[in-house]
C-alpha cells in the first residue's frame, strides 16, 4: 500500500478505505493530561504512547489513530494542569472508542497505553468487549521494553527521558527543556504506601510534592532526545512480530469459541 503517513488523522476517508482493503490493523494510543512535575509537559503520557504507536505503526506497516488525551489520572488529581475524569467514565469512554473502531472495519485493534492507572481500566475494557462481542483487542504497554532500553542506555529510565524522545518523534522537539538545576527522586508521597505494597496491598494516593511523579534529573540535555528515539525504535524492532502473534491468537480464540471444548467428552481429564 502506498501512503504518505501512518497517521490516520492525516489521511482522507478514501485513503483509509484503500488501506482497509489490504490491512485490518490499527493502533490506538491512550494517554492522559496530568501534572508531571515542574518541567515535564502535562501531555506527557499521551505524547509517549502516541510516539511509540507511530514508530510501531511504521514498523508494522499499519495505521495509528489520534490519541485519547483524557482519562482518570490518579495521584496527580487536584494539581494544576491535571484534567481527570472518573475511572468509570474512563472505562466507558475508551470502551466506546474501541468498539467504534471495530465497527469501522478494523479487525486487529491494538491499544497502546502505558499510563499507570490505565492498567486496570484498559484491562476492563478489553475483557468487557470480548464478553459482549467476542472480539479480541490487544492491550500493549510499550513502556516496558522502551524503558528497559533507556535504562541500558542512560543507566536509569523515567518519563523525563521518555517524553524527550516522544516529542522529537512527534515533531515538537524543543517544546520541553529537560535541563534541571537540581536532582530529586521519583517517590511515593508517603512511606506507608511502599509498606502496604510490600504486603501486596494497593491504595489510592496523591502526590504532595511536584517532583515525586517523575523526579528531577541533572545533566539531561535536549540533544539526548536522539538517543531516546533510538531506544524507542529498538523496542519497536523487538516487537516486529507482534502483529503475526496477534492474528494467530485471534484465530485460536475464534476456533475455541466456535467449537467449545467443554462440549466434547474427550476434553475431560478424569
Amino acid at each position: 500500500m502506498k501512503k504518505k503517513t501512518v497517521r490516520m488523522d492525516l489521511m482522507s476517508a478514501k485513503e483509509v478505505a484503500a488501506y482497509q482493503e489490504v490491512n485490518d490493523m490499527v493502533v490506538l494510543p491512550v494517554g492522559c493530561t496530568e501534572m508531571h512535575g515542574p518541567l515535564v509537559p502535562v501531555g506527557c503520557d499521551a505524547f509517549e504512547d502516541w510516539a511509540a504507536a507511530i514508530v510501531l505503526a511504521e514498523t508494522w506497516g499499519c495505521l495509528v489513530m489520534p490519541p485519547i488525551f483524557y482519562v482518570y489520572t490518579g495521584a496527580s488529581e487536584k494539581w494544576p494542569g491535571t484534567i481527570s475524569i472518573s475511572p468509570e467514565a474512563s472505562i466507558d469512554y475508551v470502551k466506546e472508542v474501541v468498539k467504534a473502531t471495530l465497527e469501522a472495519g478494523f479487525k486487529r485493534v491494538v491499544m497502546c497505553a502505558s499510563h499507570g492507572p490505565l492498567g486496570f481500566m484498559a484491562q476492563t475494557v478489553i475483557r468487557s468487549i470480548y464478553r459482549e462481542t467476542g472480539d479480541v483487542v490487544l492491550l500493549l504497554s510499550p513502556h516496558r521494553i522502551v524503558s528497559k532500553n533507556i535504562a541500558e542506555e542512560f543507566g536509569s529510565s523515567g518519563e523525563d527521558l521518555l517524553v524527550l524522545g516522544a516529542l522529537k518523534i512527534l515533531g515538537w522537539h524543543g517544546a520541553y527543556s529537560p535541563e534541571s538545576p537540581v536532582a530529586a527522586p521519583m517517590e511515593f508521597p508517603f512511606k506507608t504506601i511502599g509498606d502496604i505494597r510490600k504486603a501486596g496491598g494497593t491504595v489510592p494516593w496523591l502526590f504532595c510534592k511536584d517532583y515525586q511523579h517523575t523526579g528531577l534529573r541533572k545533566g539531561l540535555k535536549l540533544q539526548d532526545a536522539d538517543r531516546v528515539v533510538e531506544c524507542i525504535r529498538r523496542a519497536a524492532e523487538e516487537m516486529r512480530d507482534l502483529p503475526e502473534h496477534f492474528a494467530r491468537y485471534q484465530k485460536e480464540m475464534k476456533a475455541l469459541t466456535d467449537e467449545p471444548p467443554w462440549t466434547k467428552d474427550t476434553v475431560w481429564s478424569v
